[in-house]
């Protein structure tokens, strides 16, 4: 058996996993806003996760996070740390490019996530979205990354630093 490559997803590759994990998944790697890494077996995509980056709503001043648009592994291909593997790399993207946190949702039928998200540092918090319509019971989840806003950059009432 071939070893698991993450590579970096370009415009072919998003196709490629098109292909092989279908068109949801490769709508949801926005390339022109963020990235996209795939885990690779030889030549065949068998794993991906897409991030972009957008700015946090007022009040909060110019902060921006990586939210994490799709993770997705292959079913022959879980439990084997990939996905894992695949938010590690984009925490480390996302803290290089000197972002506050990251972040992702997370629907509660996904329960083999859950201990990975906690595993991995990411805080948890109960939620339901309403995606046309429909609610979806979950869990927002995030993890800071203090790269672009170190406490430094934010001041009490008093005007002294944190």
């Amino acid at each position: 058996m071939p070893e698991i490559q993450y590579v970096e997803c370009d415009a072919d590759l998003k196709r490629r996993v098109g292909e092989a994990m279908g068109e949801v998944a490769e709508r949801h790697i926005r390339l022109a806003d963020g990235f996209g890494v795939v885990a690779m077996e030889g030549e065949k995509p068998v794993g991906l996760i897409a991030v972009y980056k957008r700015r946090l709503p007022p009040p909060v001043p110019e902060t921006d996070e990586g939210f994490i648009n799709i993770i997705e592994v292959s079913k022959d291909y879980r439990r084997r740390g990939i996905g894992r593997r695949l938010v590690q790399i984009s925490i480390e993207r996302c803290r290089s490019e000197g972002l506050y946190q990251i972040r992702a949702w997370s629907s509660e039928d996904k329960t083999e996530a859950i201990p990975m998200w906690k595993t991995l540092g990411f805080g948890l918090c109960p939620a339901t979205e309403h995606p046309r319509g429909i609610e979806v019971k979950g869990y927002f989840v995030a993890q800071r990354l203090y790269g672009s806003h170190p406490r430094r950059n934010y001041k009490r009432k008093t005007g002294q630093p944190c």
